[in-house]
């Protein structure tokens, strides 16, 4: 009898030692996720370990991608390659045999490093952009922070965001709009934003719109007009963005949906440097 209590005892023991270890692999694991729900991550991480990339994997990649002309390759550390293309950043193995379209991760730093590389090649893109590309509601006195939002005219949820934005615009915050009709060309919403963009005051027409009170028939439209809303949309499809709101923060971190404008600040003073 006292050896079945002792053996009992034992095996006890060991499914509470066992049951502790995975509860802190969950809570890591946990924890991990939340922190990369938005793709909001910290500064992109530089890795100092550069070499030279053979011809031969240079070839095999751009093979693989049918010699594109927007590719670039370059070495991210001795056993993994950044390709970009566009807007959209790969990893790939040393000898160019895999390239990974998932997410990959850093185990030692604990970071995403495809999501990284993608924060860091959607600024690039946002860089491209001039602000007479943009519709833009300038932060009202001191410009604290500046997000780039693709909206539509038509979505409830933009509508929410922009009848807070003299709320964005009083903290501090500039508002980039770029325009993502979801209905697509030679819908109403793409003739309703053309003639938006192409008015006399884009802003206040925008406010009009986004409160169903706009008429496209009811104003004059400019005359060859270049209201950039292709370049938009394109730049939209690069992203791989199709829903609205979404938000692209300083850092290159992708936001969907609507923040109140004191989350949102609380937001942006945690994962973006201030000016």
């Amino acid at each position: 009898m006292k050896k079945i209590i002792i053996k009992t005892t034992s095996v006890i023991l060991k499914i509470l030692k066992f049951s502790s270890i995975l509860s802190l692999v969950l809570f890591s694991l946990v924890h991990s996720t939340q922190a990369q729900k938005n793709n909001i991550q910290g500064p992109i991480v530089k890795n100092s370990i550069k070499h030279t990339i053979a011809s031969e994997v240079e070839e095999k990649i751009r093979g693989f991608f049918h010699n594109s002309s927007e590719i670039t390759i370059t070495p991210y550390n001795q056993q993994l390659i950044t390709v970009n293309i566009g807007a959209r950043s790969f990893l790939a193995s040393e000898d160019g045999r895999y390239i990974y379209l998932g997410k990959v991760m850093d185990t030692q730093l604990k970071i995403d490093i495809s999501e990284q590389l993608a924060q860091e090649a959607r600024l690039k893109r946002l860089d491209k952009f001039d602000e007479s590309e943009q519709l833009i509601f300038p932060a009202a006195g001191e410009e604290l922070f500046a997000v780039t939002l693709f909206t539509d005219i038509d979505c409830g949820y933009c509508r929410r965001f922009h009848s807070n934005m003299t709320q964005y615009n009083a903290l501090g915050i500039r508002v980039n709009y770029l325009m993502l009709p979801r209905a697509g060309k030679n819908s109403t919403s793409y003739e309703k934003t053309v003639a938006v963009l192409c008015s006399a005051n884009p802003q206040e027409n925008m406010t009009l719109a986004m409160q169903g009170r706009f008429s496209a028939a009811s104003i004059s439209v400019k005359e060859n007009c270049q209201h950039h809303l292709d370049k938009q949309m394109s730049l939209a499809a690069e992203f791989g963005i199709s829903a609205t709101p979404t938000m692209i923060l300083a850092n290159g971190g992708v936001i969907k949906g609507v923040l109140n404008p004191e989350h949102l600040l609380a937001q942006l003073k945690q994962i973006t440097p201030q000016k």
